[in-house]
């Protein structure tokens, strides 16, 4: 696997937030379980911990989003059977 050298030095600065351990993990070639690769994608997304709380609601990982609104369970983005 090629990773390029400055997403990977992006993750490295990026903020402490969840998701950065296993966004480097992932970069240096190890396996990621379903839910670290959640937290993985979600802070590549999130801008590598810089912005806000996480508002796309449209999102398939919204509901198990570790960004998403602290008062928001996600609870109105899972579909409705």
């Amino acid at each position: 696997m090629d990773i390029d050298q400055d997403f990977k030095k992006s993750a490295e600065a990026g903020g402490g937030r969840a998701g950065k351990a296993m966004l480097l993990k992932y970069l240096n070639g190890k396996r990621l379980s379903k839910g670290e690769s959640i937290k993985a994608k979600c802070y590549d997304c999130d801008g590598m911990g810089d912005s806000g709380d996480c508002d796309q609601v449209d999102c398939p990982l919204y509901p198990y989003s570790p960004y998403r609104q602290k008062n928001d369970k996600g609870d109105d983005a899972l579909p409705q059977k």
